[in-house]
């Protein structure tokens, strides 16, 4: 199977111009992908740089014939005053492209803790599980904060733990929630050692 992870950053060019079919060309080139990962891909936000189409989620589909095309939004925020009033809402997420059966799709908004000294947006993770030649497989594809180690840090938790698994399914419900919550309380605690360890090497 072969997989591309890329952040297109809505088509944009070192340049700055934005043609999302040019760099779909390159993905092409790179590799027959069977999986292409995609993050800052847009809807209705052509205020960005480089103007990005009214939705890139419809483009990608209509430039990847036989491929399924799934998303997930993060940033959903209402149109800007200076939009028509018709205008769509400006959406800002990830996308995932395959060629592969898509048995499941799960999307997780991830944790947005507060860091009023950091520009941000909430974030979100798009889970797939594919039908491979080998079996079932689980892919998934997000972006963390950039400006952040204290929003990254928090956000990254939820999927590690989720890929690892509790080994709290297993269980009957009672028990399964009282475990869960268990586990939950075991994560945040290791979050915050982590964060006071890095903090204490810079």
């Amino acid at each position: 199977m072969r997989l591309i992870s890329w952040n297109v950053q809505w088509g944009r060019s070192a340049h700055g111009d934005v043609n999302l079919s040019r760099t779909i060309d390159e993905a092409r080139r790179l590799a027959d992908f069977d999986v292409l990962c995609m993050q800052e891909v847009t809807r209705g936000f052509s205020v960005l740089a480089g103007h990005p189409g009214d939705d890139q989620f419809a483009e990608l589909a209509d430039l990847l014939p036989g491929y399924t095309v799934l998303g997930a939004i993060g940033a959903d925020l209402a149109p800007l005053k200076l939009d028509a009033p018709a205008a769509p809402r400006r959406q800002f997420g990830n996308a995932l492209a395959t060629r592969l059966p898509v048995e499941r799709v799960i999307r997780h908004s991830l944790p947005w803790p507060a860091d009023p000294d950091s520009p941000s947006m909430q974030r979100v993770a798009l889970e797939a599980v594919l039908r491979a030649p080998g079996g079932p497989v689980r892919v998934i594809v997000t972006h963390l904060e950039f400006y952040s180690l204290k929003q990254r840090l928090g956000a990254g938790r939820p999927a590690e733990g989720h890929a690892a698994g509790s080994g709290c399914a297993r269980r009957a419900p009672r028990a399964r929630r009282e475990c869960d919550r268990a586990f939950h309380r075991y994560r945040a605690a290791r979050q915050r050692d982590r964060l006071r360890r890095f903090q204490q090497r810079i």
